[in-house]
C-alpha cells in the first residue's frame, strides 16, 4: 500500500480505538470490551459497496484503468495489481503503472530476453510512487544488461509474497529468486483482514491468506483467503457478517489492547498472549500495552521465520538460488542511523548463518550516511517520499549490485 496511507491508517486506529476504552466485567478476549463499541470500530472500517465494486472489477472506463489505485481482487492472494495512474509520485507528479501478461510490472529493459531473476515482496519491491522504468529492478537491469522481473505487490506480507512466488514459478520459472521483506511485512503475515490493524479502509484493505501461529508448540498454520469469489467481498458490507466473522480475531485484540487505554490493555494482555501461545509473563515491560506490542512482534517474526523456511525448502527442491533483502521505511532507517535498537534483532540474528546472500538495507544506509554531515531527516529526504523516490530506488540498485553480480553464474555480460 502507499506509505502515506499507512501512516494515516495508523493515526486513524489510534483515534478510533480511544472510543473503545470502556469495558465490561466479562471474561475472555473481545468479551472484555463493550460489544457495542467494538462493533462501532468494525463498522468504521467496512468498505462501501461502491468501493468493493471498484476493487473486484479491475480496469474500467475508456482508459482501461483501475478505479481502486490498481489493487484488484484475487481469490488465492487477496489482491494483485492492474493498470493504474496514481498521485503522490516525485515532485507531486503522477505515477504510471502497467503490467505484463503474467502480472509482473512492465519490463522496460530487455523484455525480449530470457530472465534469470524474479523479485517478490510488497510495495518496496513493486516500487510504489515511481513510474515504470524508475524501479530498482529496471535500474539494475540496465546495468547488468538483462531483465529482472518485478512481482512485488503493494500491501503484501511475506506470506502473500511467498504464495505469489509459488504461483509464478510454477508457470514461468526463473533460476534466481529475490525475496524482499519490508518492516511491516512481518505483521501482515497474521492479518486476516488488513483494515482491522490499519484502522480504516485503504485500496488494499481487504481479506487475504494469512498465518495462525502457536509459538509454544512451534506451529504455523496456513489459512486460505476468506473469500473465493469476487461477489463474496460484498459480505464486508454486512455488519452482522463482519461482527460474527472477526469479533474474535487475535489482531483485533492487539489493536484494542495497544490503542484503547491501559485498563483495556491489562484485561487483554493474557488473551492476546494465549492467542499466539506466548507466555506473557516472560515479556517484560512496565505497561501492558507495550507487552502486547512485544507479543505481537514476536508472533509476527515467528511467522516470517516459517515463511523463510518454506522458501528455502522450495528453492532447494527446485534447484533455484535465493537472496533475501530486508527493506525499511524512513522511520526505521532513521532509528537505525540514530543507533536505536532494531525491532527485528532476533530475526536478523536468525539469518546470520544462512548459506545464501542476505542484505540488510539498514547497513547500506549506515555506510552511505557516513559520507554526509546533514542531520538524519535531511539525509533521508534524498531517498524517500514515503516509499523510495527514483533516487532511493537507484541507491537500492547500486547497494545490491555487487552482490547480484557475484551471485549470478555466469556473471552478467558487463562482468564476463
Amino acid at each position: 500500500m502507499r506509505r502515506r496511507d499507512f501512516l494515516k491508517a495508523s493515526a486513524g486506529i489510534a483515534g478510533t480505538a480511544v472510543a473503545l476504552s470502556r469495558t465490561t466485567e466479562a471474561k475472555g478476549g473481545p468479551a472484555n470490551m463493550d460489544s457495542a463499541r467494538v462493533r462501532k470500530y468494525l463498522r468504521s472500517i467496512m468498505p462501501s459497496r461502491e468501493q468493493v465494486k471498484n476493487f473486484i472489477h479491475r480496469c474500467q472506463g475508456p482508459e482501461n484503468l483501475s478505479r481502486n489505485q490498481g489493487w484488484t481482487f484475487d481469490p488465492k492472494l487477496g489482491w494483485v495489481l492492474c493498470n493504474s495512474v496514481r498521485p503522490r509520485s516525485v515532485d507531486g507528479s503522477k505515477g504510471f503503472y502497467s503490467y505484463e501478461s503474467d502480472g509482473a510490472r512492465k519490463v522496460v529493459n530487455f523484455p525480449d530476453r530470457p530472465c534469470r531473476i524474479h523479485t517478490y515482496g510488497n510495495s518496496f519491491t513493486h516500487c510504489d510512487q515511481v513510474s515504470n522504468g524508475e524501479t530498482w529492478q529496471e535500474y539494475l537491469a540496465a546495468h547488468v544488461q538483462e531483465p529482472i522481473r518485478n512481482y512485488g505487490v503493494g500491501g503484501y506480507g511475506v506470506y502473500q509474497a511467498y504464495r505469489r512466488m509459488l504461483k509464478v514459478e510454477k508457470e514461468n520459472p526463473a533460476d534466481y529468486i529475490i525475496l524482499n521483506i519490508w518492516d511491516d511485512d512481518h505483521f501482515r503475515n497474521i492479518d486476516s483482514w488488513r483494515s482491522i490493524r490499519f484502522g480504516h479502509r485503504t485500496s488494499c484493505g481487504y481479506t487475504l491468506p494469512y498465518l495462525r501461529v502457536n509459538v509454544q508448540q512451534n506451529e504455523c498454520k496456513q489459512i486460505e483467503n476468506l473469500f473465493r469469489k469476487p461477489e463474496d467481498v460484498y459480505k464486508l458490507c454486512d455488519e452482522d457478517f463482519v461482527w460474527q466473522t472477526f469479533k474474535d480475531d487475535p489482531v483485533l485484540q492487539v489493536v484494542l489492547g495497544t490503542r484503547a487505554g491501559q485498563k483495556v490493555a491489562q484485561k487483554l494482555l493474557k488473551p492476546v498472549a494465549n492467542s499466539f501461545a506466548i507466555a506473557y509473563e516472560e515479556i517484560a515491560d512496565t505497561e501492558a500495552a507495550q507487552q502486547i506490542r512485544k507479543i505481537h512482534t514476536e508472533a509476527a517474526l515467528y511467522a516470517t521465520r516459517n515463511v523463510v523456511k518454506w522458501t528455502e525448502q522450495f528453492v532447494k527442491k527446485t534447484g533455484k538460488k535465493l537472496m533475501l533483502i530486508l527493506s525499511f521505511g524512513q522511520g526505521n532507517i532513521a532509528r537505525d542511523l540514530r543507533d536505536m535498537p532494531r525491532f527485528d534483532q532476533s530475526f536478523v540474528d536468525w539469518l546470520k548463518d544462512k548459506p545464501y546472500p542476505v542484505i540488510d538495507m539498514r547497513d547500506c544506509f549506515r555506510a552511505d550516511y557516513k559520507r554526509f554531515k546533514a542531520d538524519v531527516n535531511t539525509y533521508l529526504k534524498r531517498y524517500y517520499i514515503g516509499h523510495h523516490n527514483p533516487a532511493g530506488n537507484f541507491f537500492t540498485a547500486w547497494a545490491i549490485k555487487n552482490r547480484i553480480v557475484k551471485w549470478l553464474d555466469p556473471p552478467p555480460a558487463p562482468y564476463r
